[in-house]
């Protein structure tokens, strides 16, 4: 499976920096791929899926020898990448032909059961909490958290302690490569393609981190030898004479 997604991925990227040109040699070409429901869109929401679907299971052959944290904060993680699927499709609006509630129609810009788009009061959703704030938290994902994971005692405690797959360089490069791409497009579904390039890069990180006990795919072997691992360690842990009853 993991060598499936890394034989996967570089077409992927094809596909986008292809999407990406067409804006400049077929316009034409570039609306029918961005447009909803199009090829990027479905794109982006299976990897989504497969990404939570592939961390989900993780966490149950995990169980045993990861504390509660790290439970705790991949399962987050993987309903986040499902809502982030969700979103991307709608929640199935179009696909089975779903007419949406009286309160999207209201407040939903483009008409979608989707929170996304969601317009409240002048709030728009997807300005200040979707592009705004999230640019923010993956910025520093991106550019940040490795660097003082390295650098910080405590930071590289918690990350380990939850279990966060931090980007190579590599990943980095390939994220900020094709966003100085994007970003000089200046149609405004362009952001399709960047969500797109997210739920890619996303994906590799999570395959092959830079702290590789974070994988997402592990060999069973491994597991076996982890879980023994904390058998092990728990055995051999000094006993605490405060907690004995007599």
């Amino acid at each position: 499976m993991e060598k499936s997604l890394k034989t996967l991925v570089p077409f992927l990227l094809l596909l986008l920096l292809g999407s990406i040109l067409s804006y400049f040699v077929n316009p034409t070409l570039y609306h029918e791929i961005i447009k909803e429901d199009g090829i990027i869109e479905y794109v982006t929401a299976f990897l989504l899926l497969i990404t939570a679907i592939l961390l989900v299971v993780k966490v149950v052959k995990s169980t045993g020898y990861r504390c509660r944290a790290w439970v705790a904060f991949n399962i987050f993680i993987s309903l986040g990448l499902f809502f982030g699927f969700g979103e991307e499709i709608s929640w199935g609006q179009r696909i089975f032909n779903i007419e949406p509630g009286k309160y999207f129609i209201e407040h939903n810009a483009q008409n979608e059961t989707n929170l996304h788009n969601l317009k409240i009061s002048g709030f728009k959703m997807n300005k200040w909490v979707f592009s705004y704030l999230f640019s923010i938290v993956f910025g520093v994902y991106f550019f940040l958290l490795g660097f003082y994971y390295k650098k910080i005692r405590f930071i590289k405690k918690y990350v380990n302690k939850l279990g966060v797959p931090l980007p190579r360089a590599k990943h980095i490069f390939i994220f900020s490569l094709f966003s100085i791409f994007i970003f000089n497009i200046t149609h405004e579904k362009k952001w399709e393609l960047w969500e797109c390039l997210f739920s890619i890069v996303l994906l590799l990180i999570f395959v092959e981190p830079y702290n590789m006990k974070e994988k997402l795919i592990q060999a069973k072997k491994d597991i076996q030898q982890k879980k023994l691992y904390q058998h092990r360690e728990e055995f051999f842990r000094p006993i605490n004479a405060s907690t004995l009853w007599f």
